[in-house]
């Protein structure tokens, strides 16, 4: 509509030049080096007109001219780029395929069609890499490192070389730098934060969570459950140190952090009772309780009570009353009753946890039972061999190795895994019931390949699914 506004405008100006030179016709005489010229105005006019016309298709014409070898230079140009590409992407393909021969041959033909240096650098060092001469390698990276665009991938570059020799200290160096260029890139904040924890960095590895926060790397759950990680982790050092107040400070923290942290109740009621303030150990383990019930808590609450048997099973209600239905909550307040010889209370609560989740330490409390009660020797026996081939008791392990420890810890102290420790049971592997075990318990779900019985103790409890001769093992 614009375009046909200023069209119309256009022709109206010149119509109306046109009827005013006609009404005006005038003469004009030009006298120039000896010859004269006369002529109307309106004729004067349309030859300038006509001059400038041809001026403008001469001024063209020399600009096609004189820009002709640019025009050139772009035509060959992109024929040298699509060529350079074509060979960068058969050597990204033959290094995928681990043809390193035939990738550093096409890293020449990049090199020669392709004027920036860093695609080559880069698929040189990939090559090399592929190849085992990470001293090739790293020369690359490094001289990725002089240009400002290519810095951060030498920098990775080198950072994975670093990691693949266990040199840790250059590694965390090259990530600290890949970091500050991209602060928000998620491999370089995973592989940093893993390398602080190495390093036993705590407090860089916390600050380090609000740049993960900002990229999104950790859910808020993750990001809360390692924040308590890392301040346990400080308050263990604390420990160490016998800066217990600094320790007691810093535990509190992580549980306001994260309060189903099993952990940090464990160290912190533990350190209470050391400390000799069995009170607020028993307080500690009461809030911990209503989210997170363990075996090492029950223990604790038991150890810090200085009653007698009687008014410790009240002391052990009150606990057990925030979380009345928790098969720990069940086995603790059996365990309690069978010191103060109150059989019925114990046995129920035995029943209810059986009814769960059959452990070993199930059926070792009710063949102490049946024994201090009725003493029946040969019940109790028989309860200790369901015991043998029951599921067996949860402790603290590592998730990552399976490593069993005596208490928890931030770091496994065998595969040096953080945060890997729990309150959980093993996977086990063990041989098939013998068939003269007397009235065999019901077993949990298990997988049964080569003669051996592999049991899942977290699986509500099934009849065992032999293997057939003729059929594998599902």
């Amino acid at each position: 509509m614009i375009r046909l506004g200023l069209f119309i405008l256009i022709t109206a100006i010149l119509v109306t030049c046109t009827v005013w030179f006609a009404n005006n016709p005038g003469t004009m005489t030009i006298v120039w080096l000896g010859y004269r010229f006369d002529g109307s105005i309106g004729m004067v006019a349309l030859g300038l007109l006509v001059l400038s016309g041809i001026l403008v298709i001469l001024w063209r014409c020399w600009s096609a001219i004189a820009n002709s070898p640019n025009w050139l230079g772009r035509i060959l140009g992109s024929r040298r780029r699509k060529k350079g590409q074509q060979a960068l992407t058969m050597g990204l393909l033959e290094l995928a395929s681990g043809d390193v021969r035939q990738a550093l041959k096409h890293t020449r033909a990049v090199d020669r069609y392709l004027e920036d240096d860093t695609l080559t650098r880069l698929l040189t060092a990939q090559a090399a890499e592929l190849d085992g001469n990470n001293d090739a390698a790293k020369r690359q990276f490094e001289a990725m490192l002089e240009k400002p665009d290519s810095a951060f991938f030498g920098l990775r570059g080198l950072l994975q070389l670093s990691l693949k020799s266990d040199d840790r200290t250059a590694a965390l160096d090259y990530a600290e730098r890949a970091h500050r260029l991209r602060p928000r890139n998620p491999a370089v904040l995973v592989t940093l934060f893993d390398l602080l924890l190495s390093a036993k960095r705590w407090d860089r590895a916390l600050t380090l969570l609000v740049d993960a926060q900002k990229a999104g790397v950790f859910n808020e759950d993750e990001l809360n459950r390692r924040r308590a990680l890392l301040i346990t982790a400080k308050a263990e050092d604390a420990i160490a140190d016998g800066e217990n107040a600094e320790a007691i400070k810093l535990l509190r923290k992580a549980l306001n952090a994260r309060p189903d942290f099993t952990g940090a109740a464990v160290l912190l009621a533990r350190l209470y009772a050391d400390i000799d303030q069995a009170a607020k150990a028993r307080d500690i383990v009461l809030q911990s309780w209503r989210t997170s019930p363990s075996a090492a808590l029950g223990e604790i609450y038991m150890t810090s009570l200085s009653g007698d048997a009687l008014s410790n099973i009240k002391s052990v209600e009150k606990l057990v009353a925030s979380n009345p239905d928790h098969i720990e909550s069940q086995l603790l307040i059996a365990e309690a009753a069978l010191e103060a010889d109150l059989w019925g209370m114990a046995r129920s609560n035995l029943e209810k946890a059986i009814a769960q989740k059959s452990q070993a330490r199930h059926y070792r409390l009710l063949a102490d039972l049946e024994f201090r009660e009725k003493k029946d020797t040969a019940k109790a026996r028989e309860l200790l061999v369901k015991a043998s081939h029951a599921n067996p008791d949860p402790g603290w392990r590592c998730g990552a190795c399976g490593t069993e420890t005596d208490k928890w810890a931030v770091t496994c102290p065998s595969c040096h895994s953080f945060g890997s420790i729990d309150w959980r049971a093993p996977m086990r592997i063990h041989n098939d019931v013998p068939a003269s075990a007397p009235s065999a318990p019901k077993q949990p779900a298990v997988i049964k390949q080569d003669g051996a019985i592999i049991e899942n103790p977290d699986m509500a409890d099934t009849e065992i699914v032999r293997k057939k001769d003729s059929q594998p093992a599902i």
